[in-house]
């Protein structure tokens, strides 16, 4: 035998060191969450961007206005993209007519974005230009519509969709009159939107 003794851990220690790791999780758990929302909704935010920047490359290379109109059905967003018809940009009569034709979808949008929704924000805020949401508005504007058209030039219809993740967080994906497109975050401590 040994003359080395072997010490153990008593169960005193054990139960204390896991009461500290309990706790350190307990106060980690709320941080991670909110990381993990805010994640999900940019990630959102930047599919949605990527939607639109190649509908715009496509009206650009194709030198012919092309659109992409957002609908929505029991809760779910779906896009669909469409290419000009008769010169006029992509219109939603031309689209009811068959002048402006599907080129391809409808894709859903919100499937992969859990938590992350297309919705307006639970809370009473103003939009990115300073008026007040009406409590019946869409999520997805552009003028009345939720159709955004892009020309050959790369100009683009002005909107907004808008993202939350369920719980403070706001973003809005906003296509530019000049075709831009940015993302937003609203901060809700200063009550302003920014960069995020």
């Amino acid at each position: 035998m040994s003359k080395h003794s072997q010490r153990g851990y008593t169960l005193n220690e054990l139960l204390t060191a896991l009461a500290i790791m309990a706790v350190m999780f307990l106060v980690t758990l709320p941080a991670f969450a909110s990381h993990r929302r805010r994640l999900a909704v940019t990630a959102a935010a930047d599919a949605i961007r990527s939607v639109f920047r190649g509908v715009r490359a496509r009206a650009i290379a194709r030198s012919r206005h092309s659109g992409v109109k957002f609908t929505e059905s029991n809760g779910q967003w779906s896009y669909t993209l469409y290419d000009d018809g008769d010169g006029d940009g992509v219109m939603n009569d031309d689209i009811k007519s068959g002048i402006d034709r599907r080129v391809a979808g409808p894709f859903p949008l919100d499937t992969h974005m859990a938590p992350a929704a297309i919705a307006l924000p639970p809370m009473r805020i103003k939009d990115p230009d300073g008026e007040w949401f009406a409590a019946n508005a869409s999520p997805v504007q552009f003028n009345r519509s939720a159709l955004c058209s892009f020309s050959e030039l790369g100009s683009g219809t002005p909107g907004s969709i808008y993202l939350t993740d369920g719980a403070r967080d706001v973003y809005a994906v906003r296509v530019l009159g000049t075709g831009r497109v940015r993302i937003l975050r609203y901060d809700s401590v200063r009550g302003k939107w920014g960069l995020p």
